[in-house]
């Protein structure tokens, strides 16, 4: 567990805890003096753990005494669970509005802040190595991809290439399938075709087609009563009767 004591601030660490402020809207004239009583820091961490922390079990007190006894409480309840602890001396300092108090308690809390988020994409990347090691398929790498001025990591998802390779094999094959589809289609449309020319052109022969609808090319055959074909001798022509 982690005991928070009095320290002095680097310069860059109190431009952490200003820059904190402002991101909160809280300003910074009445630092000390709002966090001498834990209040102002119960409604902060009840954000991040509502069921952890209970403003009302924390009035607002006015007296040392009653506000030392507020931060006891609040380091038991809370600020342990969190694996935080304030030392008698440091709860002192900020129930009597000592100067630096205020700003190394919340310091403490954006380093808090950070842990946490460090753990949850921790979760989250545990996670998604556990989807990783269930499907071997699809994997997530992360890329450099330019993005105006900057380069940027990018996730991209990946698959194995023997995976690629098998599905392009696949999908060869139904192209291929899918060509003799088409050709054996359009081979039955040209029988279709002929077979319906012929039809019809038997159906002129027989006189049960109309001579507008009657095919430009006669045939030399026709079909006899038994249901033979028999060659079919062609007209004579006008100028041989002018003969």
């Amino acid at each position: 567990m982690h005991t928070i004591n009095n320290k002095n601030l680097s310069i860059e660490e109190l431009a952490e805890v200003h820059d904190w402020l402002l991101q909160n809207n809280m300003g910074t004239h009445r630092l000390r003096r709002d966090f001498s009583d834990v209040l102002p820091l119960a409604e902060i961490l009840k954000r991040s753990y509502p069921r952890l922390v209970d403003v009302y079990n924390y009035p607002k007190k006015c007296s040392v005494q009653l506000k030392m006894a507020n931060w006891e409480t609040f380091n038991f309840k809370v600020l342990s669970k969190l694996n935080i602890k304030l030392s008698r001396e440091f709860i002192e300092l900020l129930s009597n509005n000592a100067h630096g108090a205020a700003e190394v308690l919340l310091h403490e809390i954006i380093r808090l802040e950070k842990r946490q988020r460090m753990q949850e994409e921790r979760s989250i990347s545990m996670r998604q190595e556990q989807a990783w090691a269930e499907n071997d398929e699809v994997k997530i790498v992360v890329i450099s991809k330019q993005v105006g001025d900057a380069i940027v990591q990018v996730p991209q998802k990946m698959i194995l290439y023997s995976l690629y390779e098998k599905m392009a094999q696949e999908n060869m094959a139904k192209d291929v399938m899918l060509d003799s589809y088409q050709q054996r289609l359009t081979h039955m449309e040209n029988i279709i075709k002929i077979k319906t020319e012929r039809i019809d052109e038997l159906l002129m022969q027989m006189g049960k087609l109309p001579p507008k609808m009657a095919p430009a090319v006669t045939s030399s055959y026709f079909l006899t009563d038994d249901g033979k074909y028999q060659s079919l001798a062609p007209a004579p022509s006008l100028a041989s009767d002018r003969k």
